[in-house]
């Protein structure tokens, strides 16, 4: 699933402004991000920041 947000928030902390393009799979797992150049197909607006949380180990 393809969403789009204002910024994305990396897990170090690192904050990239965008709009960026958000990749995820069927159960909502971070799988990447790349900035938005163009429209893109199938991907939903969501305005805001996306925070990536990465699971304890």
């Amino acid at each position: 699933m393809k969403r789009a947000y204002h910024e994305i928030c990396l897990p170090d902390g690192t904050l990239q402004e965008g709009p960026v393009v958000v990749e995820t799979d069927n159960e909502d797992r971070f799988l990447s991000w790349h900035k938005l150049q163009n429209e893109e197909s199938f991907t939903e607006w969501i305005g805001g920041c996306y925070r990536v949380v990465t699971p304890n180990r």
